[in-house]
């Protein structure tokens, strides 16, 4: 039955469906869950409870992740330098973008309100998040590249890289918090990093296993097929023992916290629960047509352009509630607010996809390190901004100082 199913040679190499379908969810779900979670006080309803509490906890940047990883070994041949220009670049870009959502909407507010609060939410300007964590992947990819480690290899490091962040989980705190937030971008500390390189590896480096199984696979029918059951009720089983069962194994749902500190428990897991992902976009993805799937690719392709651009327009309405207007979300204007941004968002990338995206490429490209200095200059005058004076700094730890 294996050789029906897989061959030993490299003969499914195009593009694939399925995580070009989970990659497009993944980032529509997120803009959903970011409106929940930053607008909204969704605690008394229920559907936003699930999304939010729940769904977001397995189904969200995991899948985003693995797809990420999959796509590393479905992409052109890459030398050790490419990887590292990547994950600079993707470093920066990820700095700009905590520029402008953090920095920028904290200044004005500041200026204009002389509100102490969103001063100190400038220091965010210096915060980890799954840009920051691609990027030092993707410079980690570099090394692995320099040394020939195979995607097997990688992955096997990434599980004791997890199991030995989880050993030192909360205890590298030094007392100096700019330091100690730079520690956190590789291990969960009491700072502001949603996915420490550390914790989180284990999921692209699963993708480009998984994405080096793929290449392999004759047969996609069956192979999905395969595995859909049995991932499906690990899937079920998991939530179950994870929302109803109380045990030290699988947390993320009842101490969310702990879901920015993915342990190996949960995210050996959470892997299986994304096969199942795979596989019902296999066969929901199957029957459309080639023009039916244009939308798909489209956000498939701009993935990163989509979460920058939704992230900006939820951080700026997050402080104009929280700051400058008290304003009163519902659970209906939440959902019509979430559909809102992200058909700007949509619109915003496409725009800029046709009409800006070469040009910029060239204006910036030709002095990229200048811009980079000036990205790193302007951050490092923010955080000494925001935390002048701060007793404490708002992170996930202290709920955002509440």
């Amino acid at each position: 039955m294996l050789k029906d199913i897989f061959s030993d040679e490299k003969i499914n190499t195009g593009r694939q469906r399925e995580i070009d379908a989970l990659k497009a969810f993944s980032i529509i779900m997120m803009i959903i869950t970011h409106v929940i979670d930053e607008l909204f006080d969704y605690e008394a309803h229920l559907p936003s409870v699930i999304i939010d509490d729940y769904l977001a906890q397995s189904v969200g940047a995991q899948g985003f992740m693995i797809c990420m990883g999959v796509g590393i070994l479905y992409s052109r041949a890459a030398d050790a330098k490419d990887y590292l220009k990547r994950g600079v670049a993707l470093l920066m870009t990820g700095q700009l973008l905590n520029l402008i959502r953090y920095a920028l909407p904290a200044l004005v507010t500041y200026a204009f309100t002389g509100d102490a609060t969103a001063r100190t939410w400038g220091f965010l300007t210096f915060s980890g998040d799954i840009l920051q964590f691609a990027g030092l992947f993707f410079i980690s990819l570099a090394l692995f590249k320099h040394f020939k480690i195979k995607a097997e290899h990688i992955f096997y490091i990434s599980v004791i890289l997890n199991i030995l962040a989880m050993a030192l989980k909360g205890y590298l705190n030094t007392g100096v918090y700019a330091f100690d937030q730079l520690l956190g971008l590789f291990v969960s500390n009491y700072s502001e990093s949603y996915f420490p390189l550390f914790h989180w590896m284990i999921f692209p480096a699963f993708g480009m296993l998984f994405g080096k199984l793929l290449q392999h696979v004759k047969d996609k029918d069956r192979f999905y097929a395969i595995i859909l059951v049995p991932s499906v009720i690990v899937f079920a089983v998991y939530y179950y023992v994870g929302i109803n069962v109380e045990q030290p194994f699988f947390t993320v749902f009842s101490d969310w916290t702990t879901f920015t500190s993915m342990s190996i428990t949960d995210g050996l897991v959470q892997m299986i629960c994304q096969l199942a992902m795979f596989a019902a976009a296999y066969f929901i993805t199957k029957g459309i047509s080639e023009r039916g799937m244009r939308g798909v690719n489209f956000i498939s392709k701009n993935i990163n352009r989509f979460y920058c651009v939704h992230s900006v327009i939820i951080y700026f309405l997050f402080f104009i509630f929280e700051f400058w207007a008290d304003v009163e979300i519902t659970a209906l204007s939440c959902y019509l607010l979430a559909l809102a941004i992200i058909v700007l968002t949509a619109l915003i990338t496409y725009f800029y996809d046709k009409y800006m995206a070469k040009k910029a490429r060239a204006f910036f490209g030709k002095n990229y390190k200048i811009w980079y200095a000036v990205v790193i200059l302007l951050s490092i005058i923010v955080c000494i901004w925001a935390g002048a004076g701060a007793k404490e700094l708002p992170n996930l730890f202290n709920d955002y100082l509440e």
